[in-house]
């Protein structure tokens, strides 16, 4: 054996000792959970096991992937990984799917109760349980919809917990500094965000709506969101009464200035820009033609002349919609 060969020969040996050797003897043995999700790599694997001290070493962790020819064996699902086990163990349960794996999936534009009432399709949970920790914990916008993987028997608190940090995830700092920019609380943003979501049909008005609801609040006029108010009902129609408007509720945005006070849903990463990037417009009214289209106005008359198209062109648009007061 050369000298080099045998360089090399040690050097592996010693960080597959390290591998073995390099788990939490002192910590104790609590059980976290890790989702891999489908197209994850082992480079994203790895900086979520070392953010839940899982590993001591990402780069150890990624070495001793490619040595052991790892690379394209990772395999989606939802892992409970102890920190007490070592990079080689955790690395073989990753490379060998865990069975019974359950799959939900949370579209944009559900609220807490939505939420739980989809995830309980598919994962045995207490519904009220699951409702009562996210409303105590004011989670309300902050569950990020995504799709999941979890093993039997996850908490009501582990899935909270687990979209709760899908969200914190997604939020980049340029969105908290965008939201410092525009002098506005990212909590206002994650609110501006959930309108945009139940309002928009298509991802490309999203922009444009939340222009219209910016201008709003510049000249001091009522948001008139119907969906605020449906959110306020807890209830989900097509078209809004004027006894509906007159509900006593703060999330009445036809009735109180200014945003409500907190998100009426659980926005997608596509509202939650559009409410950071609004598009430059001078709307201050909209409303849909009742198939994913949007007529924009910057007066009331504009507004009226763009309500009495939207039911021409569609007979079962009723007349609703933002108006002036």
């Amino acid at each position: 054996m050369t000298k080099k060969t045998e360089i090399i020969v040690l050097v592996v040996g010693s960080m597959f000792l390290l591998a073995f050797v390099c788990i939490g003897l002192f910590l104790p043995d609590s059980k976290i959970l890790i989702n891999v999700k489908k197209g994850d790599s082992f480079p994203v694997v790895a900086e979520r096991l070392k953010e839940n001290k899982l590993i001591c070493s990402r780069a150890l962790f990624l070495a001793v992937v490619k040595l052991t020819w790892s690379q394209n064996k990772l395999k989606a699902g939802a892992y409970k990984l102890s920190k007490k086990d070592s990079i080689l163990k955790i690395l073989d349960v990753l490379k060998n799917s865990s069975k019974n794996i359950l799959r939900f999936t949370v579209p944009e534009g559900n609220n807490i109760k939505q939420t739980a009432d989809i995830i309980s399709k598919t994962v045995n949970i207490d519904k009220e349980k699951f409702i009562r920790i996210a409303i105590d914990k004011n989670l309300e916008g902050y569950l990020m919809p995504e799709t999941y993987f979890v093993t039997p028997g996850v908490s009501e608190e582990q899935l909270i917990e687990m979209m709760h940090n899908e969200f914190n995830k997604k939020m980049t700092s340029d969105m908290y500094k965008k939201a410092k920019q525009m002098n506005i609380s990212f909590d206002k943003i994650v609110t501006m965000a959930s309108i945009i979501e139940k309002e928009a049909v298509k991802s490309e008005v999203k922009s444009t709506i939340a222009s219209v609801f910016y201008n709003r609040l510049k000249k001091n006029m009522r948001l008139q969101s119907d969906v605020t108010v449906l959110y306020a009902i807890g209830t989900n129609k097509t078209n809004l009464t004027i006894e509906d408007t007159r509900i006593n509720s703060p999330y009445n945005t036809y009735m109180h200035f200014g945003l409500p006070p907190g998100p009426i849903t659980n926005p997608g990463i596509e509202s939650i820009k559009a409410a950071l990037y609004p598009k430059s417009t001078k709307n201050l009214f909209f409303v849909s033609t009742n198939d994913g289209d949007y007529l924009f106005a910057m007066s009331f008359d504009g507004h009226k002349k763009n309500k009495q198209l939207s039911k021409r062109k569609n007979k079962s648009v009723a007349d609703e919609g933002i108006h002036a007061t």
